[in-house]
């Protein structure tokens, strides 16, 4: 089969070889109209027109790699970077996941490396008060971004999904106190390079405040942050569970931060004596598939990763001058779905 020149291209799309040129293998291709180059890349892929990519690379200053940061690879960030690399793979991307462990040496490597011009763009899965300064030079630069975050920010910026918890957590609480539920112990996930509360003042903060004006406390000797960067997390979190349920008999509801915990924190309620779903109430965040295997099923919050993922993937590519799109900082809520673990058995 012989090889496809420029020229075949531009005879095709009625284009000059300049044009196509332009579009194809120049880092000047945002002078043409996305219309135009939309045009001239389906001929080009249909005709089979496959430069080299370290060639274009160099002529058109692309890497065709997108850095995604996330605080840990866990089931609920590796939903999103499995979606993530399957929609940039389509458009011929390449995207390489950093795991930051909270560590902002980590977090500031990714974004210094996305300045230099190593990556094309940079999203974030974790945007928040700990770490939003580290993006700030790709913002003030214009460089390709997004970021998902919590809606608590007083400040957005432009390119950002916003994942709201606060009715979901309002309506979550409303319901344990309809079960007559009255003691919450919180297990989060936390960091040995932060301070718990600073690091995550924010779900704090909501907890608190939604929690307000009902019969509901949080015991404060209930709260249990575990480091994500601890060796052996399971077996942490439930170490720390059991010795919580025994120091705190009185609580009678575990809130757990991370879904992938549901398993140490059941294993510790049974060897305390604990019934899910009686006397105590378990409740978590994310949906992944490890809780359709729990017994009796989980009550938890989601967010809707998938069409997200979709959202955050599009808004990149806009950037990049892939597609078009008319994007600004945008709300999504998260959903409540309530199961036996927070049901009394009537």
């Amino acid at each position: 089969m012989s090889c496809i020149t420029l020229k075949q291209v531009a005879e095709l799309t009625g284009k000059s070889e300049a044009t196509v040129s332009l579009v194809l293998n120049s880092k000047q291709f945002h002078r043409v109209s996305p219309k135009t180059r939309r045009e001239i890349e389906a001929v080009a892929e249909r005709l089979g027109y496959t430069p080299n990519l370290q060639a274009q690379a160099l002529v058109r200053g692309k890497t065709r790699s997108i850095a995604i940061t996330a605080v840990g690879m866990t089931p609920f960030y590796n939903e999103y970077i499995r979606r993530l690399t399957h929609l940039f793979e389509k458009q011929n991307y390449n995207v390489f996941a950093f795991e930051t462990m909270l560590n902002p040496e980590r977090e500031k490597q990714v974004v210094n490396w996305v300045s230099q011009g190593l990556f094309d763009g940079c999203i974030c899965l974790e945007y928040n008060y700990s770490n939003r300064s580290f993006y700030d030079t790709l913002v003030k630069n214009g460089m390709p971004h997004v970021f998902r975050g919590w809606n608590a920010l007083e400040f957005y910026p432009e390119h950002m999904i916003r994942v709201d918890y606060r009715s979901a957590i309002s309506e979550l609480f409303a319901h344990l106190e309809t079960q007559g539920y009255r003691r919450l112990s919180v297990i989060i996930d936390g960091s040995s390079y932060f301070v718990e509360e600073d690091s995550f003042s924010v779900r704090k903060s909501l907890y608190y405040e939604l929690i307000h004006n009902r019969q509901l406390t949080i015991d404060p000797e209930a709260w249990i942050t575990v480091p994500i960067d601890v060796e052996n997390h399971l077996h942490y979190s439930y170490e720390k569970t059991r010795e919580m349920l025994a120091r705190c008999p009185d609580v009678d509801v575990l809130i757990v931060q991370s879904a992938a915990d549901i398993p140490a924190v059941y294993k510790a309620a049974a060897e305390a004596g604990r019934r899910i779903g009686a006397d105590l109430a378990v409740a978590t965040f994310d949906r992944i598939p490890m809780l359709d295997y729990m017994a009796p099923p989980v009550t938890y919050i989601h967010e809707p990763c998938e069409a997200i993922a979709d959202l955050v993937a599009a808004e990149m590519l806009a950037q990049l001058g892939v597609t078009e799109m008319n994007f600004s900082s945008r709300k999504v809520e998260a959903v409540l779905s309530v199961n036996d673990s927070t049901l009394k058995a009537m």
